[in-house]
């Protein structure tokens, strides 16, 4: 089957056109055009745009260097090999620092130059679709910050006796933000219990517990701008899809910003810092020790605690006993360290009744 992407070769020795063409299409991309100058093939370039531009550096006139600048200001989605005879490493050097994809010294090795057009088309596939996926998550975090907004302004307005409705409210946004199964909202609830039980032992006061109790369920907010074939995946996220899923901190905290309701100036502590581990290796920020908010150290380890209890669709359930072990032991991605050692010591006080809260709300 014939190939959509549109080629351009450009060189002075018509030869050299005709050969590279013929073997373009012996790989199977038909749309390939031919220029026997820079001037020429950059007019080509402006009309149409080319998915890939194959052009010799050393031609009279303008060289292939000037066409490869030209071709990167008018057609960044456009990539370029250049193919010379020189082996001159400055001429590498200038191409590779300038935009160009790959550097080929003729005469061509025809495996080289057939893995250069494919990993050149592949990288354009690549920055196409990564950009598509920035525009349409910009756009689903646009809608979704409006629908929030509007729920966190009507909050703002309730008196004491409608607040409870409004919270739940913004409780149901949060499902929909969570892993998106039944578990879901057995999840939210146990994290608020989790965290009152811990803020209670702490010393906070009733109208503080209530507070952290109420945000800390929005913690992962930020995750209704994760697509689902990366927040279900049952398999080990690649390192892109991890970088992408943590992104769901920042923008979980970007939702939550600018209100005046006490709750939701914790939430977005908590959304953007609930990651953060005591020994500066979390994330966003790798912040350290008492740089990260109580809130987010409180949630930090009552998620950990309820993520190895609850069985979801890249792994089993974990028993009580078995998770404290991990949390005070550590395995190969939890370590005590990662912990507020006072949020630790309350934990272990209070563990029998995170196992009971688990217990009581896992269904």
């Amino acid at each position: 089957m014939a190939s959509e992407e549109k080629m351009l070769v450009v060189d002075d020795e018509e030869t050299i056109t005709d050969i590279l063409t013929r073997f373009l299409n012996h790989m199977g991309y038909d749309m390939v055009s031919k220029a026997s100058n820079s001037l020429k093939a950059i007019e080509m370039i402006k009309e149409k745009e080319f998915s890939l531009v194959i052009t010799d550096i050393h031609m009279p006139g303008e060289n292939g260097l000037w066409l490869l600048n030209k071709a990167r200001k008018c057609c960044p989605d456009t990539r370029v090999i250049m193919v010379t005879a020189s082996d001159d490493l400055r001429d590498a050097i200038s191409s590779l620092n300038q935009g160009a994809d790959r550097y080929l010294v003729k005469p061509l090795n025809i495996e080289e130059f057939r893995h250069a057009v494919r990993n050149s088309l592949e990288n354009r596939r690549l920055i196409i679709e990564n950009r598509q996926y920035q525009q349409d998550l910009e756009e689903k975090v646009r809608m979704r910050t409006e629908e929030l907004r509007k729920s966190l302004h009507e909050l703002d307005k309730a008196n004491h006796t409608i607040k409870t409705a409004y919270i739940e409210t913004i409780y149901r946004l949060t499902v929909t933000a969570e892993y998106r199964d039944e578990e879901t909202g057995s999840h939210i609830k146990r994290m608020d219990y989790y965290v009152e039980l811990m803020a209670r032992e702490l010393g906070y006061s009733p109208e503080e517990i209530e507070i952290i109790s109420r945000a800390a369920p929005m913690h992962d907010l930020g995750k209704v701008g994760i697509p689902d074939n990366i927040l279900r995946k049952k398999g080990k996220l690649s390192s892109r899809e991890a970088k992408i899923m943590k992104t769901h901190t920042m923008i979980g905290s970007s939702m939550l910003e600018g209100s005046s309701s006490k709750y939701l100036q914790v939430a977005e502590r908590i959304a953007l810092t609930h990651h953060e581990n005591w020994d500066g290796t979390g994330y966003p920020a790798g912040l350290k020790g008492k740089k990260i908010p109580i809130e987010g150290a409180i949630v930090h380890l009552a998620d950990v605690y309820d993520s190895l209890r609850s069985k979801r669709p890249y792994k089993a359930s974990i028993d009580h006993e078995k998770t404290c072990e991990i949390i005070n032991r550590g395995d190969k991605k939890t370590n005590p360290s990662h912990f507020s050692p006072e949020v630790l010591r309350i934990f272990n006080k209070t563990e029998s009744e995170f196992a009971r809260i688990f217990e009581d709300y896992s269904h």
